[in-house]
């Protein structure tokens, strides 16, 4: 975690270190918090690095289908798309079954900086729960996924139980 200022001690109320949703909820605000931070190296805000990810992990059909992902209105992904467009990260080409749908792809150098915002969100991670080491960390990933029924991504959590 070379570079990475250490996260200030949680401040989290006694109530709340009890209650797995409140705890859910700090982690991740906190995480939002400092993910611009984090992510700078790469010139990357969460916005972008999901979108990426979107784009590498579930090769969404289109720019609709990301927004739909990602939550958030199509507008406001269309616009950060655009961003990600014009630093070269992605490409939009027109979908051949349907000419009125984009379809967006990583280039080279999104793959590249893709690679290295894991890495950097990974330290994010890591700063923001550091009583936790590298298998507790895929442990915990691999809970949430399972909880939240997301197939095939559990397969940590299956192996350290055996």
């Amino acid at each position: 975690m070379a570079g990475m200022e250490p996260v200030a001690e949680a401040c989290v109320s006694s109530g709340a270190a009890n209650r797995l949703a409140l705890l859910l909820v700090h982690a991740g605000s906190a995480l939002v918090a400092s993910a611009d931070a984090h992510l700078a190296p790469v010139d990357l805000d969460g916005r972008g690095y999901s979108i990426l990810s979107i784009i590498e992990s579930d090769d969404p059909g289109s720019q609709q289908e990301i927004a739909r992902l990602l939550g958030k209105a199509p507008a406001l992904v269309v616009s950060a798309i655009d961003d990600l467009e014009a630093r070269g990260l992605v490409e939009r080409t027109r979908d051949p079954q349907d000419r009125r749908r984009s379809r967006v792809t990583l280039t080279a150098a999104g793959r590249r900086t893709l690679r290295r915002a894991h890495q950097l969100a990974d330290e994010a991670v890591a700063a923001l729960l550091p009583g936790l080491d590298a298998d507790e960390l895929d442990e915990l990933r691999a809970l949430l996924a399972r909880g939240l029924g997301l197939t095939g991504a559990t397969e940590g959590v299956a192996a350290q139980s055996a």
